[in-house]
């Protein structure tokens, strides 16, 4: 009996080295300000949490406490910020447990400590969870940069009654982000839609102006070289003068110049 006895507060007594944070207290913990930030990622709900605690006791704080909602899908990582410490918390049930020794962290009467806490829940979770485990002087909870609750001095409750309940969206919308990434998309194909068909009309436009202008110009041409051969008969059958016809054949042969040259460029 006296070895089963030996054994067994051996056993207490290495937990309680190994976990200081069982018996440890934090009577006189006060939350300052709970900022609650969630967002819409490719994992899921990202809920990072900034939460800054002052001892209002008179002892040291060696542990602290946080509630977590059960859904999550990894693991609570939790960060002191001064510091830069990670902390490993004892899971029980919702609540994480913070030794503070551990990362050899303490905090005497008045003084404060701002913790970081990162977690994902799964993108489908329509409502946050929290419970408050110490008097809380702010504690505000957004969705996507939109403010869903605020409250001030919010007094810690033992009961189940003290959980706040926040729904993130409504069960026939979607989050809000891919709401606005759909409209977006929406909005660039009939953007795009329009461009091409104006650009379709513009081009049918260009091409039948095109069209249009070499039949002129064709037109034109045929019309000059058949002024010029009776402009050489009338020459030949002396019915005008050298002057008149040196004139004439010189101008009709200067326009069919430029028309087929104007010719050769549309059809470059």
């Amino acid at each position: 009996m006296k070895k089963i006895a030996s054994i067994i507060i051996l056993t207490l007594l290495t937990i309680l080295v190994l976990y200081p944070s069982v018996n440890a207290t934090d009577t006189g913990v006060v939350v300052d300000q709970e900022l609650v930030a969630i967002s819409l990622t490719n994992t899921g709900l990202q809920v990072e949490k900034t939460v800054k605690v002052t001892n209002k006791g008179t002892e040291n704080i060696t542990s602290l406490r946080f509630w977590i909602q059960q859904d999550i899908q990894d693991a609570v990582k939790i960060t002191e910020l001064q510091s830069g410490a990670d902390l490993v918390p004892l899971i029980t049930g919702n609540i994480r447990t913070c030794n503070l020794s551990a990362a050899n962290l303490s905090m005497i009467s008045d003084a404060s400590m701002t913790l970081q806490l990162t977690y994902h829940l799964p993108s489908s979770a329509q409502n946050y969870i929290q419970t408050l485990l110490y008097n809380t002087t702010f504690f505000s909870v957004t969705y996507e940069n939109r403010d869903l609750f605020q409250g001030e001095h919010i007094l810690y409750g033992s009961d189940a009654n003290n959980a706040i309940q926040i729904l993130l969206y409504k069960p026939t919308e979607a989050p809000l982000n891919i709401t606005m990434i759909i409209i977006v998309f929406l909005i660039v194909i009939i953007v795009l839609a329009m461009l091409l068909l104006l650009l379709k009309k513009q081009r049918s436009k260009t091409k039948k102006a095109v069209s249009e202008s070499e039949e002129t110009l064709a037109a034109k041409k045929s019309l000059l070289l058949s002024l010029l051969k009776d402009l050489e008969k009338q020459y030949r059958a002396k019915s005008i003068s050298d002057e008149t016809y040196t004139k004439i054949k010189d101008e009709y042969k200067q326009q069919a110049v430029d028309v087929m040259k104007k010719l050769d460029d549309l059809k470059k």
